[in-house]
């Protein structure tokens, strides 16, 4: 068996310990906006092969985000596995949880899908009162949403969400609440209150003026359906609308300024792992045997290794990988690498820098991978480590059941070597 990333390598260690993102939706206080507005395009191809770069760059190690460490990948079989927490993938058409309330309900994403939903859209111009008493109603009723529209004027989320943790006070269960402009616009929504039956993305059921969901559902009972028009005083709305607020700001921002000023922050702030020259060349063995800290199972549940076993991963699977790493900041050690061959003609090559320009930037790195052919990676300080990696350039790959480093010396012509700065 090959597998043909590194990455892949891990995750076989790491036997059924999938990853898992471990979502924040559990609370009943959320936020809907559109995914456009969430993830906005900037409108340029270098602003995509950027982003796309530095996924690249964290490839070898950080798609293992959130998941157990892999035994192997330790120098110390035993240390502790590494514990991260997995980030909240914000989706812009799912709800996005505010830590508002103290007690957790089902999402809203999760609100019974299979029945109508009975969506009240509601505005602090109701009075207190009138709130208290339909957020006690709507209490423990799972098809019951009810909608603001944003913050009011000149106030932030944060306020707004401290005025309903106050109102919501003693009641229990805390009833849905969103803050959906986005709704407001689909049923041309002006005045508060106002209720809304939606069924199979349609209105069964609308009125205006009616605080109670049992009026409600007692129409509902007798098969009212369509729009029964006003049945009592509305009001204005005091909140602003909240999407059409980030619209505004989206149109303001100067985005070639905010995406040069994030490229400079990236390659100023950047940490490299920087290695000295070869002055010879050296090959080194490097024994992969480890002990198992546990059981490592795979996904159709046979066992692989048992804990406190002691293994060389090796011989149960070929490791598919030559690694050539080099310090991209000399031109030498560019060249160089160009005539280095690894041995294994069907394992998959992946360049490792690392160091690269700060001043070439982006630029700089695309020379660079067109140069070669093929993307380049940042070595991560993991690699580093678990391959002993001491001096570049160098090639690491599979010897039988061991793995080889070999580091090899750089002719440099005198006459035309001018050394660079560390990082460019």
């Amino acid at each position: 068996m090959t597998i043909k990333s590194l990455a892949g390598l891990m995750r076989f260690f790491n036997g059924s310990q999938h990853f898992r993102h471990r979502r924040l939706l559990g609370r009943s206080l959320s936020i809907i906006l559109p995914s456009v507005l969430l993830s906005v395009t900037v409108g340029s191809s270098a602003a995509h092969a950027e982003e796309d770069w530095l996924t690249r760059s964290q490839t070898i190690l950080n798609v293992l985000e959130g998941q157990p460490r892999p035994a192997w990948l330790d120098s110390n079989p035993h240390q502790h596995d590494a514990q991260r927490q997995a980030l909240d993938i914000i989706n812009g058409s799912q709800p996005i949880a505010l830590k508002a309330m103290s007690h957790p309900s089902k999402p809203t994403s999760e609100v019974q899908p299979e029945k109508p939903l009975r969506v009240v859209f509601i505005s602090f111009s109701l009075g207190e009162s009138v709130l208290k008493g339909m957020f006690a109603e709507a209490s423990g009723q799972d098809d019951v949403l009810l909608v603001l529209r944003g913050p009011k004027p000149g106030k932030k989320l944060a306020e707004l969400l401290a005025d309903l943790k106050a109102l919501l006070k003693g009641i229990e269960p805390v009833p849905h609440i969103v803050i959906d402009p986005t709704r407001f616009q689909k049923w041309g929504v002006t005045t508060v209150p106002e209720m809304v039956v939606e069924d199979q993305g349609k209105a069964k059921l609308r009125v205006k003026g009616v605080t109670s969901l049992g009026w409600l559902k007692s129409r509902q009972a007798a098969g009212r359906q369509g729009d029964l028009r006003q049945f009592g005083e509305v009001y204005q709305i005091a909140e602003i609308d909240l999407l059409e607020a980030i619209k505004r700001r989206l149109v303001a921002m100067d985005w070639p300024r905010k995406q040069q000023q994030a490229i400079a922050r990236f390659w100023g702030q950047r940490q490299f792992e920087v290695l000295p020259a070869a002055q010879e060349d050296r090959d080194r063995v490097l024994d992969m045997t480890v002990t198992a800290p546990r059981d490592l199972v795979a996904p159709n549940g046979q066992l692989i290794i048992r804990a406190g076993q002691t293994v060389n991963p090796l011989d149960k699977l070929a490791f598919g990988l030559c690694l050539i790493i080099f310090d991209a900041t000399e031109k030498t050690q560019v060249d160089s690498i160009r005539h280095l061959s690894c041995r294994d003609k069907h394992a998959r090559v992946l360049y490792l820098a690392t160091q690269l320009s700060r001043q070439d930037g982006w630029d700089g790195l695309k020379t660079l991978e067109n140069s070669l052919q093929a993307p380049v990676y940042l070595l991560t300080p993991d690699v580093r480590q678990r391959f002993q990696l001491q001096l570049v350039p160098a090639l690491v790959e599979q010897s039988g059941n061991r793995v080889v480093v070999r580091e090899r010396k750089v002719a440099i012509p005198a006459a035309n070597h001018q050394p660079r700065a560390a990082g460019g």
